[in-house]
C-alpha cells in the first residue's frame, strides 16, 4: 500500500496522546500491546462521541471533504488499496469515463427523461 494518509475526520480525532500510544505499540510485549490497543480504541470512541456532539464539526468535515461524484470517492479509496484492487478501480474509472463521454456525445450531456 502507499503512504498512509489521514482524512480530515481522522485528523480531528487523533490526539497527541493517541498518536504517541500508537507509536509505542511495536515496542511493547503482546499482552501490553493488547491492553494499550483497547485503551486507544476507547480513547478514539470517546473522542468520536465528543466530536459529533457538536454539529458544527460534522458540517466542517462535509464542507472540506465533500466530493461531487463516484469517481472522486473511488480515487480517495484507491490510495488504501493493494495493486490488484487499484487496477480494478482504474478499470471502473475508465468505464465510468467512457459512459460519461458517451452521454455527452449522444445525449447532449444532459439528463434526458424520455
Amino acid at each position: 500500500m502507499e503512504k498512509e494518509t489521514l482524512s480530515l475526520y481522522d485528523d480531528r480525532l487523533q490526539t497527541k496522546e493517541i498518536k504517541i500510544l500508537k507509536t509505542i505499540l511495536p515496542y511493547l510485549n503482546p499482552t501490553t500491546q493488547k491492553n494499550i490497543s483497547m485503551l486507544i480504541s476507547y480513547m478514539q470512541l470517546q473522542k468520536t462521541m465528543e466530536f459529533f456532539e457538536n454539529p458544527e464539526n460534522t458540517m466542517q468535515i462535509v464542507a472540506m471533504e465533500k466530493k461531487d461524484n463516484a469517481a472522486d470517492i473511488l480515487n480517495a479509496i484507491r490510495v488504501h488499496c493493494n495493486s490488484q484492487e487499484q487496477q480494478q478501480i482504474d478499470h471502473l474509472l475508465n468505464a465510468m469515463q467512457m459512459i460519461s463521454t458517451y452521454e455527452i456525445l449522444f445525449n447532449g450531456g444532459g439528463d434526458s427523461n424520455g
